[in-house]
């Protein structure tokens, strides 16, 4: 691969030549710690994936970069490699992982790394320890199953320590037979807060609940036997009128029958028009009266008690008091 001159500087600048870093020591030195049982093949193969790393992130390609200086990290783990990750991971706003690694390529203090990049690994250090929380989480109850941001944390009784960026995290503890609970945190960079899991028994927080209040069903059930109770009353009146009817009829018309103009009908028709308006209404009345009982039924049915265990949400947030030569950091926490 050829690179102008320009270029070329940059690239020296940037990184640290792993051959160079190993023979800083006089031939007759011991092997550095982190030379020990790496061949010359391995060394050769992580400088073929350093150069590469190192081209493509100058192309500010620094997730393919990551990728070949993982590559070189695993055939030969340097700490220079290992600070190039670093410098990959904090381009990709990956604190913690930066962190992480940052420890690695530190390891070993300044020797296998030249004097300017050791001084900036020192100031990333400082950087990092900003941008980073450190939450405990500890919990006491046998088999009670912990996440963190929906990743497996712990299974209790255990005591967890995890460095997370700042911001809020959330905390899922969960077993069978106990009250599932989230704990909502939020981290501060450069702070270390813990947190206590407690589940609580499902029959504490257990509550019946139902669609309506309770007397609502039995108001619209007991409604519709009313209302079909009237409507039975207006079709006994319609009865009554048509018996009173049909008895008129028989004493005027007995001996021959009335022809349709004779004025006797005339006399009864509107007890006639009158039951039958009745009956109509009083049939209508009734199925109104069924159909509100049927009503009432299915509301009763639908209306049964339920069990409903709420999910249990705790919150956890920070607050920082100054005081004289430092400050109080709190944790405050509601259900």
């Amino acid at each position: 691969m050829s690179i102008d001159r320009t270029r070329r500087s940059h690239w020296f600048a940037l990184v640290i030549a792993v051959g160079l870093a190993g023979s800083a020591a006089p031939a007759h030195a011991e092997t550095p710690p982190w030379s020990v049982g790496v061949t010359d093949a391995k060394k050769a193969e992580a400088q073929k994936f350093l150069e590469a790393g190192n081209a493509l992130f100058l192309d500010k390609k620094y997730a393919e970069a990551l990728e070949k200086y993982k590559a070189a990290v695993a055939a030969w783990d340097h700490p220079a490699i290992r600070f190039n990750i670093v410098r990959c991971l904090i381009q990709l706003d990956r604190a913690v992982d930066a962190s992480d690694n940052l420890k690695q390529a530190l390891k070993y203090g300044a020797a296998p790394l030249e004097e300017a990049v050791y001084t900036e690994a020192l100031s990333y250090e400082k950087l990092l320890a900003n941008q980073i929380g450190d939450l405990t989480v500890s919990c006491s109850q046998p088999d009670v199953k912990v996440t963190l941001d929906g990743q497996p944390l712990a299974t209790c009784p255990a005591k967890e320590t995890r460095r997370v960026s700042p911001g809020p995290h959330q905390l899922v503890g969960t077993k069978a037979g106990l009250l599932t609970k989230s704990v909502e945190v939020v981290v501060l960079g450069g702070k270390a807060q813990e947190v206590p899991v407690k589940l609580d028994p499902l029959g504490r927080a257990a509550k019946i609940e139902h669609r309506w209040a309770t007397w609502v069903p039995w108001v619209v059930f007991g409604s519709g036997f009313a209302i079909a109770g009237i409507g039975g009353l207006v079709d006994l009146n319609a009865v009554a009128d048509m018996d009173s009817y049909d008895r008129t009829i028989a004493q005027n018309c007995s001996a021959m029958s009335c022809a349709p103009d004779d004025p006797r009908l005339a006399e009864v028709a509107g007890i006639k028009r009158d039951a039958e308006r009745k009956n109509t209404i009083a049939v209508g009345v009734m199925i109104a009266g069924a159909a509100t009982v049927a009503t009432g039924a299915v509301m009763l049915y639908l209306n049964r008690g339920r069990t409903v265990y709420p999910e249990s949400i705790e919150r956890f947030t920070p607050s920082v008091t100054p005081l004289p030569g430092g400050a109080a950091l709190s944790l405050t926490g509601a259900f």
